[in-house]
Parts: structure tokens; C-alpha cells; sequence
């Protein structure tokens, strides 16, 4: 018979490996090592588009040199290439009654409206003349959108100007009061480099253009009125444009 006490002491030495039920060896629970995901595009997500910081797509990007948060953003930007329907057009001075969302206004009857491009535009009126078709905008947000120094500077920061001059000395802003309502209008022009979607990164380089906006306060959230495109159509309606600036006022 062989001694028992060799064979014991090596036992003894052995890991203990712990069974579960029915004989079968227990595993140990290790921490697995995390893989490092590696840096890539953001993945596709089936919900609506998403701009900076999860926003709406539609909504204005915030981050260096973009509107703050619920500012308007720029109206969506015709594609670089040839004026859209150029015509010449002769204006009448007939102008016509326009009442959206509480404010009224008259406008001439050569503008024709449209269907808004998105849920956060009230009305869109299209403008004809010989730079091409351009859209005047209007635009109103829940809870305001900003003060309005914040966004003419920003609207001006849209633009730049030729060698040698600044886009103030392009830019015209007036403001006038007929209670209750605060109406602070900016006339600018120059080449516009704005986005051509808010947060797509993507600019425009559009010379010769110019913008006609209006900010009216006094009847609840602010209203903003913004025309955006070709100097040879809004050289045309300037006059105009004032004219409806001039003849705002809350719908009765």
C-alpha cells in the first residue's frame, strides 16, 4: 500500500475549483475589459432629424456664432445657380389686407403668398423681380426669441462687406413707436454668408444680396418679418417694405 501522506499534502496545494449543482464547475465572474468605441459620424437614429445638441432640425443651432437658443433662423437659402423665375415687374401701388396671428398689415398685391415651408413660419409671401423669386417670412416664438439687439447683430453678422467698407456702414436700422407697438426694422446688404440650413455647415457665398427684416414688439411674443435674397429684386420693393412696416398693427 502507498503512504496517504504525499497524496493528501498535494491536495491540500491544489485551487479549489466550486461546483454548482449537478457536479458542473463555477466560472468565476470577471469584469469584462471595455473595447474603446472609435471615433466616427454620429449613428443614423430612426426619430426625427436632429440639429446641434439634439434640437429639431428646424430649430436655430447654438453654439460659437449661432443664434442662442429659440432665435429665428434664416430663412432657407436658394441654391447657388441662376435666379429663380427672374421677371420684370412694374409695381401697381395696390396693395392689399393681410391679417396673420393678430397682427395686421397691408402688402402689394404682386407679392402672392404661399404655403409656409415649415411649422415654425406663420406666412410666406413670395416677391417677384428681375434678381429672381425671393420669400418674406414670418416667423413668431413661443416665450419670445431674444432681444433684438442679439438678433440684428446677429443678422448683420450674416453678411460681409467689400474690401474696404464694414457691413454698418451697409446696414441701415430704424426704430419706431405707435403704441403698443415697438418696430425696430434693418436694412443690410452685401454678400450674404449665412448657413444655408441652421447647423448644416454648410454657407452660402452669395454676392449682391440684401435683407429687409422687422422685429415688432407690443402684442404678446414678438413678431419677426424677414425677406432675404437677390439686391435686384429687393431694390425693387424697398419702398414697399417700409410701406407694410409702416401700416403693422394689431388685427382688430
Amino acid at each position: 500500500m502507498r503512504p496517504l501522506r504525499p497524496l493528501l499534502a498535494l491536495a491540500l496545494l491544489a485551487p479549489i475549483t466550486p461546483l454548482a449543482c449537478g457536479g458542473e464547475p463555477v466560472k468565476s465572474a470577471t469584469a469584462p475589459t471595455p473595447t474603446p468605441t472609435p471615433a466616427g459620424p454620429p449613428q443614423a437614429h430612426d426619430g426625427p432629424p436632429m440639429a446641434h445638441g439634439g434640437l429639431p432640425a428646424d430649430h436655430p443651432p447654438i453654439g460659437a456664432n449661432s443664434a442662442p437658443p429659440m432665435m429665428p433662423p434664416m430663412p432657407a437659402a436658394a441654391p447657388a445657380g441662376p435666379p429663380q423665375n427672374p421677371r420684370e415687374v412694374t409695381p401697381t401701388g395696390e396693395v392689399r389686407a393681410e391679417s396673420v396671428a393678430g397682427l395686421s398689415f397691408n402688402v402689394p398685391v404682386e407679392w402672392t403668398s404661399r404655403p409656409p415651408a415649415s411649422a415654425m413660419r406663420l406666412a410666406e409671401l413670395v416677391l417677384p423681380g428681375p434678381g429672381g423669386d425671393t420669400a418674406l417670412v414670418l416667423y413668431r416664438f413661443p416665450g419670445g426669441a431674444g432681444g433684438v439687439d442679439a438678433n440684428i447683430a446677429r443678422w448683420k453678422g450674416q453678411f460681409t462687406a467689400p474690401e474696404g467698407k464694414s457691413i454698418d456702414e451697409l446696414s441701415t436700422v430704424v426704430t419706431q413707436t405707435r403704441a403698443p407697438l415697438t418696430i425696430t426694422r434693418l436694412d443690410v446688404r452685401g454678400t450674404l454668408t449665412a448657413e444655408t440650413t441652421p447647423g448644416a455647415g454648410d454657407r452660402q457665398n452669395a454676392d449682391n444680396s440684401r435683407m429687409l427684416a422687422a422685429i415688432v414688439e407690443g402684442v404678446g411674443d414678438p413678431f419677426f418679418l424677414k425677406a432675404v435674397g437677390p439686391a435686384a429684386t429687393l431694390d425693387l420693393w424697398d419702398a414697399a417694405f417700409i410701406a407694410m412696416v409702416d401700416s403693422l398693427a394689431p388685427a382688430s
